[in-house]
Formats: C-alpha cells, sequence, structure tokens
C-alpha cells in the first residue's frame, strides 16, 4: 500500500509522541532522582519485529537494547504466551537485559484484534538490584552472580493483574525496596500510557496505513541513511584505544585492554568491525553484544543523519562485526558491571578513524567516561538507607568551526542531566561545597576542547563510595589536526587528617563523616594547532576565567599583559613555538560558572 507523505509524518509523529509519553510519565512518578532527575533511561514505540519505530530524546545507548529485550521476551515466554494487558519486567544481561543488572526494561505489547503489532518500550537505571555493594556498579566483581538480582523476560503483570510474586522477590533483593519498587511502578504505567498511543494510531487511521506507514518509515530511514554514507569517501579506516583497566587501583584485575575498531566505507554501506578488540576480561569491563551494537549505532548516527529521528532503517546501512568472547561480546557467566566503559570509547573512535575522510564532521575526543560514581549509607535524619547514583560532566571535543562544548555528560549517556545542588542536599546527608568549570581542562587548539566540572561534596555522616573512572593512563581525550589533548578524569577523597586519596577506580570504600570528595571531569581535545587560534578569543578565554595567563603563553603564544595583547611578542612567540620550542601545558584552578 502506498501512503501519502502528510499521513506519513502524522504517523511518525504520533509514534514518538508517544514515546515521549512514556517518558513524561516516568519523569512525573518516579521516586528516584536517577529517574526524574537524571533522566538515566530511553524510551521507544517498537514494530511487531522488534524494529525501533520512535524514540524520544534519552540515552542513545540503548538503541538497540529495546529490541533485543522485545526478542528475548518472545524467545522465553512465547508470543503465543502474551495477551492484552500483560507487562514484561527484564534485567538479565544475558536474557533481555543487555547492559547490567540495574538497568529495568519494562514493556507493554500493543494488542489489535488479538495479535501483537507493537511495543512499547522503557529501559531505566534503578539505584540498588542487590549485589555484592550497593548501586550495581562496581569495579571489582568477577562474574555476573556477584552484580544483582537477575531477571530474564518475566511477566510483572498479567492481564492488567500485578504479578505479586515478582513484585515480592524484587523487594527481598534491593536495598532500597521502596524507591525500587516505586520506580518499577512509574515504569509500568508509562508503557501502558505508551501502548495505549499505539493502539489509539491504529484507530485511527486503520490497520493497514498504521502498518504500510511503519514499513515506509523503516525504508525511508534507510533510504536517508545509504545516501549519507554514500557521500563518505571509500576506503579502510583504523583507529584504536588503549581503555585503563578494572579493578580497584590498588588491586588491578585487568589492564591495558585494546579497543580496536576499522571502518569500511564502500558504497551506501558501512562496516564497523572491532576484530583486534581483547579477550573480555576477568573483571567487569566488559559490554554484552547489545550494547556495543547500541554504541556502534550511535556513532553511526553521529557522521549520517545526526539531525534526524531514528528508527531501525538507518541502521540497515551498517554492518557491526564483533569478536566472539572478546569484552565487547563477552560470554555468559562474565561480569559486566562496567558495561558503559568500553562503549563510551566507541563513538570518539569513529570520529577519529574517520577523521582523514571527513574533516569537517568530527570532533576531538571527550573526556571518554560515564564517571558514574555511588554514595551510600543511612540518612541520620531519617534513619533509612540510601543509595545515590550520579554521574560526572567533562568537556567534549574541538569541532571544525568552533569550540567543544563544556560540562555535559559523556556521549552514550545523551541527554541526561545533573541532580542540581538543591536537590542533593534536600535528598541526601552532605552539602555541595563546589560545582565549577575546571580552568585549562579543555585541550589547546584552533578551536579548544569543552571544559570539565568539578564539584565538591562534604559529607554529614559515615557513607560508602564506588567510583569507576578511565582514560585516564593510557588515552586521555585526544587533539585533532595539531588539537592538544584535554584533562583526565579523577575523584579525590580529603580525609579528616589531611591526607588525600587519589582514585580511578574502587569499589565500597568507607568514608567517615566531614571528608569531602571531589569529583573532576575530563576535558575535551582540541582541534587544530593552538598557535592558529584567534588571540582574541584566546583573551576572552581568559577574562572568562577558562584559561590561565601560563596556559595562554605556553600553549596558544598569546601574550597578554594588563589585560591586553601584545601584537608583537606574540608573533615573535608564536614563530619560535612553531619551531618546536614548546612548554608543558599549564594547569590552572576551577572557575566557577
Amino acid at each position: 500500500m502506498k501512503i501519502d507523505p502528510i499521513t506519513l509524518e502524522v504517523i511518525r509523529n504520533r509514534l514518538i509522541a508517544a514515546s515521549r509519553d512514556i517518558r513524561r510519565t516516568v519523569e512525573r512518578a518516579a521516586y528516584s532522582p536517577i529517574l526524574y532527575e537524571v533522566v538515566d533511561f530511553s524510551c521507544g514505540i517498537l514494530d511487531s519485529e522488534a524494529n525501533l519505530i520512535a524514540e524520544t530524546p534519552g540515552l542513545p545507548i540503548f538503541l538497540a537494547n529495546l529490541g533485543y529485550a522485545v526478542t528475548s521476551t518472545y524467545e522465553t515466554i512465547g508470543r503465543d504466551n502474551l495477551h492484552p494487558g500483560d507487562v514484561i519486567l527484564c534485567n538479565d544481561p544475558y536474557n533481555g537485559g543487555g547492559t547490567h543488572c540495574p538497568d529495568l526494561v519494562a514493556l507493554c505489547p500493543a494488542f489489535h484484534e488479538g495479535k501483537i503489532r507493537g511495543w512499547a518500550a522503557f529501559r531505566g537505571h534503578t539505584v540498588d538490584m542487590g549485589g555484592i555493594y550497593p548501586g550495581g556498579w562496581y569495579s571489582d566483581t568477577v562474574e555476573v552472580f556477584q552484580e544483582g538480582f537477575r531477571l530474564p523476560p518475566v511477566k510483572l503483570l498479567i492481564e492488567g493483574k500485578p504479578n505479586d510474586d515478582v513484585f515480592r522477590l524484587i523487594r527481598a533483593n534491593t536495598r532500597v525496596p521502596d524507591a525500587v519498587l516505586g520506580d518499577i511502578r512509574a515504569m509500568v504505567a508509562a508503557v501502558r500510557k505508551g501502548s495505549q498511543r499505539f493502539v489509539d494510531v491504529i484507530a485511527t487511521y486503520g490497520l493497514d496505513v498504521t502498518l504500510a506507514a511503519l514499513e515506509e518509515l523503516l525504508a525511508q530511514g534507510e533510504r536517508l541513511a545509504r545516501a549519507a554514507v554514500s557521500r563518505i569517501p571509500d576506503g579502510t579506516y583504523r583507529a584504536e584505544a588503549i581503555l585503563d583497566g578494572d579493578g580497584n587501583d590498588d588491586k588491578p584485575l585487568d589492564e591495558k585492554i585494546l579497543l580496536a575498531l576499522t571502518i569500511t566505507v564502500k558504497g551506501d554501506e558501512m562496516t564497523a568491525d572491532f576484530t583486534g578488540t581483547g579477550p573480555q576480561n576477568r573483571g567487569p569491563m566488559n559490554t554484552p553484544e547489545p550494547s556495543t551494537i547500541s554504541a556502534a549505532r550511535y556513532a553511526f548516527k553521529i557522521v549520517t543523519t545526526p539531525h534526524l529521528p531514528s528508527n531501525e532503517g538507518f541502521f540497515r546501512a551498517l554492518k557491526i562485526v564483533i569478536p566472539d568472547g572478546s569484552f565487547l561480546k563477552p560470554r555468559f557467566p562474565a561480569a559486566c558491571a562496567m558495561w558503559p566503559t568500553p562503549s563510551t570509547t566507541i563513538p570518539d573512535l569513529f570520529l577519529k578513524a574517520l577523521a582523514p575522510a571527513i574533516p569537517d564532521q568530527v570532533r576531538g575526543g571527550h573526556f571518554g567516561d560515564a564517571m558514574a560514581n555511588f554514595i551510600y549509607g543511612v540518612d541520620p535524619r531519617t534513619a533509612k538507607y540510601y543509595v545515590c547514583a550520579e554521574a560526572d560532566a567533562g568537556g567534549y571535543g574541538g569541532k571544525p568551526t568552533e569550540d567543544g562544548e563544556a560540562a555535559l555528560f559523556s556521549m552514550t549517556l545523551g541527554d541526561t542531566y545533573n541532580v542540581p545542588s538543591e536537590v542533593v542536599e534536600v535528598r541526601y546527608p552532605w552539602r555541595v561545597e563546589r560545582y565549577e568549570l575546571s580552568q585549562d581542562s579543555g585541550g589547546a587548539g584552533k578551536f579548544r576542547g569543552g571544559l570539565g566540572v568539578e564539584r565538591d561534596y562534604r559529607l554529614s555522616s559515615d557513607a560508602g563510595l564506588t567510583v569507576t573512572t578511565d582514560r585516564v593512563k593510557y588515552t586521555p581525550p585526544w587533539g585533532l589536526f595539531g588539537g592538544k589533548p584535554g584533562t583526565t578524569n579523577l575523584t579525590i577523597v580529603h580525609r579528616r587528617d589531611g591526607t588525600e586519596e587519589k582514585w580511578r577506580k574502587i569499589s565500597n570504600l568507607p568514608l567517615k563523616a566531614g571528608e569531602t570528595l571531589t569529583f573532576r571531569g575530563g576535558g575535551g581535545g582540541g582541534y587544530g594547532s593552538p598557535l592558529e587560534r584567534d588571540p582574541s578569543k584566546v583573551l576572552e578565554d581568559v577574562q572568562n576565567e577558562y584559561v590561565s595567563l601560563e596556559s595562554a603563553k605556553d600553549d596558544y603564544g598569546v601574550v597578554i599583559e594588563k589585560g591586553a595583547i601584545d601584537l608583537a611578542a606574540t608573533k615573535k612567540l608564536r614563530a619560535s613555538l612553531d619551531k618546536g620550542e614548546k612548554k608543558e601545558p599549564a594547569r590552572g584552578k576551577a572557575h566557577r560558572p
């Protein structure tokens, strides 16, 4: 059936609106700031064959995982055993989950005339699903059995009625049952609403028109993606990164982990081949295959059709090769609590590999890590256990025509937000003492890398801490075409006796009341030689305290005296630096935005 373009666009946008209804419901009904403030989730509408049709802004790293949850549901429960009113819940990394145990998936089938015609899907982070320590995100686990309560696809609602057995199992396996079950109820309400919105489209336009629209949306996405790929010069492009490793800093498990990528462009097709990537790790830095696919899809979207809505059709032009048994496709029961760490670098590698082919469409490396941190303990104000899960923001790489963005979360975290300081201080027993942009953190370049962020928490009671930070030792945020690297990520514990502990990775570190935590997100890499940066822009950066006077001189070759540029001295210094007489880059103080 041929469908007219106006009807097609109306149906497309109604399905996008359905996914937005899922999002709005969770934001209004969830119990945990990780959902209603950070928006650590993704929502989508899928067809009956698990093809993504529409999504709302959220975590792009979930682009493939929602469909995987639907196919796992068919395999585990059976299509014929699903009925109107059913709601499915799962989180098993190896059966329906595809990430790690804290990420829950809620699914609701949309029935019409007794058959499944589509799905409403939600995936979001919960603050605790059991596991060896609170939070569900660890650096030192060695098998998935240590990482939390795992649910294969199960019916949480059976024909509209709660399955109390499953609710009781979840309550018995989380440290914060009120928050987790409250979040789950929000997920259930959300996907039920999304499913009804799908059925409403069928009721309005009829089944035949709706199915024809879904087919055309996928075909249209494929045509647009193939056209974009055909504009990239044919060739083979390579890039690699060395990740720091997992385990705790004082007791590492895996170190110097190779992530290799070869991109082949031929006509209107692209192949992303991860052959050469290291074997699965003993520790938790393993990314299940669906999440590796998601990261590659996100990167593909950046270089092809970044401004268009996503659906499954856009990715038909992308072939992905992942070695079985590598840390990008681990075998059960490999630990995978740190699955986001490798996946965060994949989009960076895409841009680095393709830089020679499309220099006007890439950027320097970004700070490259989710910088997840978890603080937990008993709140003395309420005598209740709490788990606070947050990410930290950093800088993105400089671009061909402008500086990189400052204070954003990592690329694969997409449209997530920080928890406002006011909310943090109300919800948790500590005080926010500092929240600043970090001076000189952006890599120098013709277009500077974006700045990282520093924040300090002073604890008012004893607590525990888990942090997992990477891209520090071996692969800092790289610059492109002569740009310099950005600074790296770090967590600092200021003890009561005046000592400092610097951590990249540590699980369940004891903290005492009165101690202060500093979370420092790195900066982005620069684009182009810093000696080509407009001196007036350097002066503006110095005035805004983004760049120190020392860095202006040492990295950019700009001499500033009494608030003005000394043009003669600048010309002389730049000529000298251009001959290789360069000094180490400066690192200044933090700057309050």
